[in-house]
């Protein structure tokens, strides 16, 4: 699952805020909307929340791409280790 950055960027614009301004709203720090922002950190648990935080009216399908799994993904190893379980 990747963030949909672009979603991000014109959500923040709409609403006049900086980086800072939505590290708050998510809870978490600035640096941390920096490396999401530049792609350095991806969608954990606490950046999901924090985005359904940020923009609680937004859908999980504008916020993040969820067909774009990443070997991170607590999904994608949840899946993994049924299938390995039923083989």
């Amino acid at each position: 699952m990747e963030i949909n950055k672009q979603y991000i960027l014109q959500r923040m614009e709409e609403k006049n805020w900086s980086q800072a301004d939505l590290a708050r709203a998510m809870e978490v720090t600035p640096a941390t909307v920096s490396r999401i922002l530049r792609g350095i950190r991806g969608p954990g648990k606490e950046v999901v929340a924090g985005l359904l935080k940020a923009f609680p009216d937004a859908e999980m399908n504008e916020l993040f791409f969820l067909d774009r799994l990443s070997p991170n993904d607590d999904i994608k190893h949840k899946t993994d280790s049924k299938t390995e379980k039923t083989a």
